[in-house]
């Protein structure tokens, strides 16, 4: 990479952290590309010329929010720990983030623009299908999930989590809600989640 390409690559890392921060306390609506420059240290030209608009770097920073949010779930499947464990961590993190855009000025938006949606679904249909599957061939391998149960089956019931989290009025509801959801796809009915 030259040096050209590193120092683009910084000031978009730069404006999407400062967007993040504007947009998640106060909402796309109440924050101007001005104030984001300011924050980013960067020109208004800049943001215009690397994003194009606000709503275009608005879903750009949820891309980007939930292509870390995957990493960090890559990672976990990667520790050397009991599927239990990975599990529990998991859920942990998927909570976390949960919590974190539902008490965000930022997630009202976020879950009633179709566009932001359709990033979802796109980056789950991607980017987590390849995390499910390794996450059931874990489970597997280790004796925790069916061998008996198809890869598909148990990938089709994991990708109906996600239709019920990816539901604006699922991000109203409780931590407990939440958690009990969660806890219901991880461990089902009758599971003690050990």
């Amino acid at each position: 990479m030259s040096g050209y390409e590193r120092r683009t690559q910084a000031k978009k890392e730069a404006i999407i952290n400062a967007v993040w921060e504007l947009f998640t306390k106060r909402g796309v609506t109440d924050v101007s590309i001005s104030e984001i420059a300011a924050k980013a240290n960067v020109s208004q030209v800049s943001i215009y010329n690397y994003f194009g608009s606000k709503n275009a770097l608005a879903k750009e920073v949820l891309l980007s929010y939930m292509n870390e949010t995957i990493k960090g779930y890559e990672a976990l499947l990667d520790m050397d720990l009991p599927f239990a464990e990975k599990l529990t961590l998991i859920m942990d993190k998927k909570q976390s983030a949960t919590d974190e855009i539902s008490h965000s000025a930022f997630s009202q938006m976020a879950w009633e623009d179709k566009t932001f949606q359709e990033i979802y679904k796109e980056i789950v249909h991607t980017k987590a299908i390849s995390i499910y599957m390794k996450f059931i061939e874990l489970g597997k391998k280790e004796g925790a999930l069916d061998e008996n149960i198809p890869n598909e089956a148990i990938l089709a019931f994991l990708l109906s989590s996600v239709a019920v989290t990816g539901q604006a009025e699922y991000l109203q509801t409780s931590t407990e809600y939440k958690r009990g959801i969660l806890k219901l796809y991880s461990y089902g009915l009758f599971g003690k989640g050990e």
